[in-house]
């Protein structure tokens, strides 16, 4: 278990972005009464002993199974330490990732799957074009990061045809 010890400092900036993740730097170091430099230093921080700043969202037709066994989930998302020393894990995923998961299981489980989270945004994805050759994505696109910005294939061709495209661009 990952425990990290915060200044007064990062505390106080953590609970002001629980409350508003998108606040601003400035504003958090006009409340504080500190430099936006010492905010984002402080962010940092957090960042490197662990904490994550997440976007809460559930997207339509996605399960969550929350299976209480012996150890954590590989593949989870969150798994949490129950107080008879056994594990609850959340996995998100449509129905058949759901069924393999379980099948992988093999000590004793109980399960429940969720089917809506309550008081969350529950988002459709709007069409997703391929950035080598337009046409549509279905399912999970192929992604990966250049520089910035982050570019989105339909399959490993057009992935392999854009990353040759962009090298001979940017190099």
């Amino acid at each position: 278990m990952e425990r990290s010890k915060l200044s007064q400092l990062e505390y106080k900036v953590l609970q002001m972005l629980r409350e508003d993740g998108r606040r601003s730097a400035s504003s958090i170091a006009k409340e504080l009464s500190v430099s936006r430099a010492t905010v984002a230093k402080v962010i940092k921080s957090l960042k490197d002993k662990g904490v994550k700043f997440t976007v809460d969202y559930q997207e339509e037709g996605e399960l969550i199974l929350f299976l209480i066994s012996r150890q954590c989930i590989e593949g989870s998302a969150e798994c949490y330490k129950l107080i008879d020393g056994k594990y609850i894990s959340l996995v998100r995923g449509k129905l058949h990732e759901i069924e393999e998961i379980l099948s992988k299981v093999e000590d004793e489980k109980e399960y429940f799957i969720s089917t809506q989270k309550v008081n969350t945004v529950t988002v459709i994805r709007g069409e997703l074009r391929c950035d080598y050759c337009g046409g549509e994505i279905r399912g999970d696109p192929i992604t990966f990061k250049l520089g910035k910005r982050i570019y989105y294939t339909c399959c490993r061709t057009c992935e392999k045809e854009l990353r040759k495209r962009l090298s001979k661009t940017n190099g």
